[in-house]
């Protein structure tokens, strides 16, 4: 019971701190990776004279109009001009729906950019290990969605198998048992081979990264929920 129920504070508060990070400064620009448009071009219903009331406005449309979503709002735009029955001016605003990540998924993205953020773009990843103990999530959802982010940073994520095979072959090299048709360029391996193992449990999200040539920890980020 005490565990259901730790669980259940730590899932309203990891959601009340992804609303809280939601404002109409961040309304303004457009979607983010991992965020899914669900209309876009939609006008407010009324008249509005700044940004922030807009802002309050279309959030609550695109809750009455998503109820079941975690949304958010993008592409917040001033339009067309209103003149009001007493004679003031204010402004339709146009705007993007877009759902949110789920909060937890959010963490590991965190985490992913830290371990990350010395790695440059176009390097080679392999999934090491994924372990989720929280039963709400899907290992291989989890999973595909790590991928896609990945790839979506600017990545290349490859079987692991492949890595491993990679591996083997320059070990091989350093033996000086290998055929020199197949060498393995260093620079096509060593500097842009990495594991990549992600831990989410009911009150952490854990991101490891390893160096598969030199089996050295290139970061190891663990972010609170």
């Amino acid at each position: 019971m005490k565990k259901l129920l730790l669980l259940a504070i730590a899932i309203i508060l990891g959601m009340a701190q992804t609303m809280a990070q939601e404002d109409f400064n961040k309304a303004q620009r457009p979607p983010q990776q991992k965020e899914v448009v669900l209309g876009s071009n939609i006008q407010t219903r009324g008249g509005h004279d700044s940004y922030q009331y807009a802002y309050n406005a279309a959030l609550r449309e695109a809750k009455q109009n998503y109820p079941s979503k975690n949304v958010g709002i993008r592409n917040l735009t001033k339009g067309d001009l209103k003149i009001n029955s007493d004679g003031s001016v204010s402004y339709y605003y146009s705007y993007t729906i877009v759902e949110l990540p789920d909060a937890v998924m959010q963490k590991v993205y965190e985490a992913i950019n830290q371990v990350t953020r010395e790695i440059y773009d176009g390097s080679r990843f392999a999934l090491d290990r994924i372990s989720v103990y929280d039963e709400q999530f899907q290992r291989e959802v989890v999973k595909s969605n790590i991928i896609d982010y990945l790839i979506g940073r600017g990545y290349k994520v490859v079987a692991k198998e492949k890595l491993e095979k990679l591996y083997r072959e320059q070990q091989d090299q350093q033996s000086g048992i290998y055929n020199p048709n197949t060498t393995v360029k260093g620079n096509n391996f060593s500097a842009v081979g990495y594991f990549i193992s992600v831990t989410i449990d009911y009150s952490y999200v854990q991101v490891q990264v390893v160096n598969v040539s030199t089996g050295e920890f290139e970061g190891n980020v663990t972010v609170n929920l």
